[in-house]
């Protein structure tokens, strides 16, 4: 009789991880879409060259660490790019989650005092 036994969660999260990390730092042009309970923590990719932010988190520390792992240096990196993006759902004087996590988002980045430009994008119906 043979006995199958499934590994535990965390273990299977931490390879899975480490296997990402691996392939990303041979690649130039990796694209990782992962969610922040994913790669907030235990990941360390020094080939992260561009983040995005489309979820509405208004943690600073979730957002800093974040942000940290994109500033990571590496061998081929100059620059780490972050795209924030949100959107403006305001309807009256009723303003959605998003845009107000946004604004908390902008309160840190002048607190750590980034340099970032705000591009308003217009959505024809």
């Amino acid at each position: 009789m043979v006995e199958l036994k499934r590994k535990p969660e965390k273990i299977f999260e931490t390879e899975t991880r480490e296997n990402i990390r691996a392939i990303v730092e041979k690649e130039n042009n990796a694209i990782i879409v992962a969610s922040y309970g994913t790669f907030s923590t235990g990941i360390n990719v020094k080939n992260l060259h561009n983040i995005i932010f489309a979820s509405p988190s208004k943690s600073r520390i979730r957002n800093l660490q974040s942000i940290g792992r994109g500033l990571r240096i590496g061998d081929n990196k100059k620059k780490a790019v972050l795209f924030d993006i949100a959107d403006d759902l305001r309807y009256k004087k009723h303003e959605n989650f998003t845009l107000r996590h946004f604004r908390d988002r902008v309160k840190i980045y002048n607190e750590e005092r980034f340099e970032y430009k705000l591009y308003n994008i217009e959505l024809k119906v």
